[in-house]
């Protein structure tokens, strides 16, 4: 076994020294029983280190027992005590007196202590401030002997997501993974696990590194999600294992008896967000209970985000803002998405009107808070970029339930003319009436907010110095917002000119997207390739384009042209534009479901769409299931007709 001596290792530029100060070991003839002592601190706060015992053992509460778990929590406490009054420190003033740092992919040669340092100072600056949850002493590397000694979860997910990029050394990479994997592994399997823990397992879910760099295929199908899900997962169940949630509420007291109570209060928060955004990106339910419904959190609850210095970034009020935009996230998938029977029958009764309306409230009042914060431009383009989503998910729901009414009155309209069925193509419900359907101003908003989310990306985001180090999140809501628009194309929502203006803004986001990626497993390099496969379907298909298939003033596109009025004859002089449906397959998939974008982007137009429900279920932007079928037995026969 090697150890590396910091300070005097060649390798190693800086000389710093960790060690500000000498302990003294325990006087064996004054030794005391911890239980008995008021100044003795654990060293370690494991499970049973909840609100009530995670402080020093003199401040234990024996009569706030709650469960037996409590009680074998205070009964550990007093042992781990024991221990750390004398045989844990002397441990640790035996390694501190060396100068040595305890980390076993320096102790086995794998790295040195510089290229730790290097690795932490490249996270701090290039992707910490786009999720600061990690603690300023953390990311000191004078700290560092510390640090990789009492936070080896945090520390090691840290070098993985700073070296996920550098393809010129794939064995630091792989060696910062390997042992990240075995961390978790250990986790999995029952180990020992702290907040920051939760802390490293959080980051591994924003970026996601390890797929960036497996064989998971050259075009973007979800796999990333499924990484973040199971990190997410295991987080919040270590995280409700320690009892984080009870840290929603400030107590009177958290400081003494507790002084990490802002750091958890902190992380648990952070649980609530990344769940409820991997929740609704796949369509699932939330697992996090959340800050609490009576819970008000605002940035003075975060000190340790606030900014230290004049003119450093206030990392509190972005933080605020996004937690603001989650709760709006979360109240719309609860309210539109989270029931997919009550979601039909309001598709069909024009009931969800309101909630939308309100919604939409909401988000232009968290806009008029939140669109003039101060911060740098990269992450003012990533609160501005989540605001766009949010409406685009939100407007997205009155999109599909005008194509569902108008099919529904379409297919009713034939029974009681008692007309052969034709089949109901669903492109036509667009046709010469867009302006003209009670839902209009949805149908645009909704388009206007995934064009702002191209157009942000297009314009204000710099791919090499900016898009390439953001969470995956912002690269899907690029993916998102244009598979959207490729969906409204073919429903026939875009006029010729607009069309053409939007396949020229998606062009300009796959380049960037490509510029932004290191390698071809990046996600930049995936994901364009996935948008571009699906757009040239477009560019192949040759069809008329004399006249637009929307015929009203869009209010959020000033200067829409018009179109024939709905009275004009198939043999008008004037040659009317052939729906895309008709040359071209839309594709039996959700437009955030991206496992199914990937098949239909490379398989092309080989399945055919079985039925309505299926069509519909694309729309959604939730898995597509069957909810439908089982809902109304008799959609199963309705026939889109689509070739």
């Amino acid at each position: 076994m090697r150890t590396w001596v910091m300070g005097s290792h060649p390798e190693d530029p800086t000389g710093f020294d960790t060690v500000s100060s000498v302990i003294s070991p325990p006087n064996p003839a004054l030794f005391i029983d911890p239980a008995l002592r008021s100044d003795v601190n654990p060293l370690y706060s494991g499970p049973g280190a909840t609100r009530e015992s995670s402080a020093g053992s003199g401040n234990i509460t024996f009569n706030e027992l709650q469960n037996p778990s409590d009680a074998l929590g205070i009964l550990a406490q007093i042992a781990s005590d024991g221990e750390a009054a004398y045989s844990n420190h002397r441990h640790i003033t035996h390694i501190n007196s060396q100068n040595t740092l305890d980390y076993p992919l320096v102790a086995d040669g794998r790295l040195s202590p510089s290229r730790i340092i290097g690795l932490l100072q490249r996270y701090k600056y290039v992707y910490h401030p786009y999720f600061p949850l990690v603690p300023a002493a953390t990311l000191d590397s004078a700290n560092l002997t510390k640090t990789a000694r009492e936070e080896k979860h945090l520390l090691t997910a840290i070098l993985v997501i700073a070296s996920r990029d550098l393809t010129d050394e794939p064995h630091v990479f792989t060696a910062c993974a390997e042992y990240m994997r075995s961390l978790v592994s250990c986790l999995a399997a029952g180990g020992p696990g702290n907040v920051e823990t939760v802390e490293a397992l959080l980051l591994l879910a924003e970026w996601t590194p390890y797929t960036s760099r497996s064989d998971a295929g050259h075009v973007g199908r979800g796999e990333e999600d499924r990484e973040a899900w199971m990190h997410v997962g295991t987080a919040l169940r270590i995280g409700y294992y320690l009892g984080l949630d009870r840290y929603s509420f400030a107590v009177r007291g958290d400081d003494i008896k507790d002084p990490q109570w802002q750091r958890k209060r902190l992380v648990w928060t952070a649980c609530y967000i990344s769940d409820r955004q991997i929740s609704i990106r796949l369509g699932r339910a939330f697992w996090s209970r959340g800050p609490g419904p009576l819970t008000t959190l605002r940035k003075e609850d975060f000190p340790s985000l606030a900014a230290a210095t004049t003119g450093d970034e206030d990392f509190a009020s972005i933080f605020q803002a996004t937690l603001e935009l989650t709760l709006l996230f979360s109240n719309v998938h609860d309210v539109l998405y989270s029931n997919p029977g009550n979601s039909m029958r309001s598709h069909l009764s024009g009931g969800y009107i309101k909630y939308i309306d309100d919604f939409r409230s909401a988000i232009y009042g968290w806009k008029s808070v939140w669109g003039t914060l101060t911060c740098s431009p990269n992450l003012k383009a990533t609160l501005l970029m989540s605001y766009d989503y949010l409406r685009l998910y939100t407007n997205a729901f009155a999109f599909h339930a005008t194509l569902k009414r108008a099919l529904a009155s379409q297919e009713q309209s034939g029974e009681n003319h008692k007309q052969p069925r034709t089949p109901s193509v669903p492109q036509r419900v667009f046709y010469n009436n867009v302006g003209a359907v009670g839902d209009a101003r949805f149908i645009y908003e909704g388009l206007d907010a995934a064009k702002s989310i191209l157009s942000m990306c297009n314009t204000f985001v710099d791919p090499e110095k900016a898009l390439r180090y953001m969470p995956l999140r912002f690269y899907l809501y690029c993916v998102y917002s244009a598979v959207f628009l490729y969906r409204a194309r073919c429903a026939g929502v875009l006029s010729a000119d607009e069309e053409n203006s939007v396949r020229q803004m998606v062009t300009e986001t796959v380049a960037r997207l490509e510029r932004s990626g290191i390698g071809f497993q990046h996600p930049g390099s995936r994901y364009s390739r996935l948008l571009r496969l699906l757009w040239e379907k477009v560019d192949r298909k040759e069809h008329k384009r004399s006249q637009s298939t929307a015929t009203l003033t869009n209010p959020y596109r000033p200067g829409g042209s018009g179109g024939p009025t709905p009275g004009s004859s198939a043999s008008s002089s004037v040659p009317v534009r052939e729906s895309p449906a008709m040359t071209e397959m839309m594709g039996d998939f959700s437009w955030t479901d991206l496992d199914a974008i990937g098949n239909f982007a490379v398989n092309g137009n080989n399945p055919t769409l079985g039925n309505e429900a299926e069509w519909w279920s694309g729309f959604l932007p939730t898995d597509p299931s069957n909810f439908l079928m089982d809902t109304f037995p008799g959609m199963g026969d309705w026939n889109l007709g689509v070739q």
